[in-house]
């Protein structure tokens, strides 16, 4: 068993406000009066269960970058509730593998794919891309996807080296990786290393330099490092802004507990993005 299964089995991520009352989804769609409809539209549901920043632009951005048709098979690391995954197959009618670790999320994920009609095109993983012969898992083997996308994920995985070889091998010949991360900028201080610890499930985060390395030993080339930091904190700020000012709206629905948990999160975010040492990053690289 890999170390972040490990991580899974004693709910340590669950530290992290994002991960916990993952009911939010249900609740939301059936104070919108959408839990009923039938199919649900996977556009509008992306409105809820998006986790990623930029909504649905960073799900262009991938269909765009790697170029995916209808023909495409496409693996999703870390795939959450199926909101990219979802999008990615309505944009594109291409297939896709949606792997998430979490059993909870995994499992509102397939549902709420079901209930978009979107069963044929989205395959539902629960699983750990570092376990051994993942590949078997997914149902595939090695040089089995024209593209893997990851959104938010890798940066909860110290060794990027082991995450970035396991993708190398699931890709086919010219094929695609596009992942959207965080980096170290400069260096974190004692505050904000806790933070990322506690609030995000993360450490060692590479510099620029360090992740492109390791990008080149795992055997990538037409590397883009694209820097999201301004966007991303714009982003973040402004969602947090959001979300206080909404308060009275989303206790209404939520409660109190689950929206102190979020506002823990959102701040602790915004906090980490404006202190300048923590970046963002959109990676486009491919498999020779």
């Amino acid at each position: 068993m890999s170390n972040l299964a490990n991580i899974n089995s004693n709910d340590a991520i669950k530290t992290m406000k994002l991960y916990t009352h993952v009911d939010r989804i249900k609740t939301e769609l059936t104070a919108r009066g959408l839990l009923s409809q039938n199919p649900i539209d996977p556009i509008v549901l992306s409105e809820i269960d998006s986790m990623h920043y930029l909504g649905n632009a960073a799900i262009e951005a991938a269909v765009a970058a790697m170029g995916l048709t209808a023909s495409s098979k496409v693996l999703d690391v870390g795939s959450g509730f199926g909101g990219p995954a979802r999008i990615l197959s309505s944009l594109t009618k291409c297939h896709v593998v949606a792997l998430e670790l979490q059993q909870d999320i995994h499992d509102l994920g397939a549902e709420l794919t079901r209930r978009c009609k979107l069963s044929d095109s989205v395959d539902h993983v629960s699983g750990d891309i570092l376990e051994d012969k993942i590949g078997q898992q997914l149902g595939y083997g090695v040089s089995s996807f024209d593209a893997i996308v990851s959104y938010l994920v890798f940066l909860h995985i110290p060794n990027k080296g082991s995450v970035l070889d396991v993708c190398r091998k699931l890709l086919k010949p010219n094929g695609t990786l596009f992942v959207e991360d965080f980096f170290c900028i400069s260096p974190f201080t004692k505050v904000e290393v806790e933070s990322l610890a506690r609030d995000v499930f993360c450490k060692d985060l590479p510099s620029r330099e360090e992740y492109i390395q390791q990008l080149e030993l795992s055997g990538y080339k037409n590397i883009q490092f694209i820097d999201m930091t301004t966007e991303w904190t714009q982003c973040v700020t402004k969602r947090l802004e959001h979300f206080i000012a909404n308060k009275d709206g989303y206790v209404k629905v939520h409660g109190e507990e689950a929206y102190s948990g979020l506002l823990e999160f959102y701040a602790a975010i915004a906090a980490l993005f404006s202190g300048g040492n923590l970046g963002g990053v959109r990676i486009v690289a491919q498999m020779i």
